[in-house]
């Protein structure tokens, strides 16, 4: 059985706790590092955002807003400070989550969804970033792989179809890519289309990827993964063009 995050707000909180002091100490210990595959992005920059993003959820939760939030400046802050600042803000985000009712509607990206939608959303906003952040600093923070194979369902069936339905996959449609996770249980079978179709099935796609479940969100999301490509290359490469996140 699969993890999801929405459902476990236990393991999710424990993601936000964990992947945000891993942030923060990159951001203390490594500010000026590049964030490679985020072009122009260094780790004081990801932590700044992340900060920002924790401000934006914990104030949307607290009042159970029917509509977003305008999204809060960047602080004009740098090096312990700006660490400092990012950890409050992860503190505040944990309070309101801790103190709201789960199943409560408020808004979600242009729908109504349960407040624990964003309990969900921030454990796998949290991670990523941990990742970029500790690995350009030097040594990567490792996601748990149930957290990142829930991270991956999120993303093929929440944020895809946003993402397609603006621009259609026009490079790959009708195509097919199999993600076969190699450290437990998570197959899942994508349909290149707007919308996306995606079945949890075994089976070969044009192009199959395996590896961790924390590889295979970081080959989806576009960062640097340690996996198995096999089949259509070019559909590979242009997934690297195409999807960003």
């Amino acid at each position: 059985m699969t993890t999801d995050l929405s459902v476990d707000l236990q393991t999710a909180r424990e993601t936000i706790v964990s992947a945000g002091a891993a942030l923060t100490t990159a951001g203390r210990e490594a500010p000026e590092a590049a964030v490679q595959w985020c072009p122009g992005w260094t780790v004081s920059l990801v932590l700044a955002h992340i900060g920002r993003v924790h401000e934006w959820v914990a104030g949307m939760v607290r009042t159970a807003a029917s509509e977003a939030l305008p999204f809060p400046t960047a602080p004009e802050l740098t090096g312990e400070a700006l660490a400092d600042w990012a950890d409050e803000r992860r503190f505040e985000l944990l309070g309101a989550l801790n103190e709201a009712d789960p199943d409560r509607g408020m808004w979600a990206f242009g729908s109504q969804a349960p407040t624990r939608f964003w309990a969900r959303r921030q454990a796998h906003e949290t991670a990523v970033h941990a990742f970029d952040a500790t690995a350009a600093a030097g040594e990567a923070w490792t996601i748990p792989g149930d957290v990142a194979d829930d991270g991956l369902a999120e993303f093929l069936t929440t944020f895809l179809p946003f993402q397609w339905e603006r621009q259609p996959p026009t490079w790959g449609e009708g195509r097919t890519v199999h993600f076969h996770r190699t450290d437990g249980a998570g197959e899942r079978m994508l349909t290149i289309a707007s919308p996306p179709q995606v079945r949890v099935e075994h089976g070969n796609g044009d192009l199959t990827v395996r590896g961790s479940g924390q590889d295979l969100l970081l080959w989806t999301l576009s960062r640097p993964a340690s996996t198995e490509l096999v089949g259509d290359e070019a559909l590979a490469a242009a997934w690297a063009e195409h999807v960003r996140f």
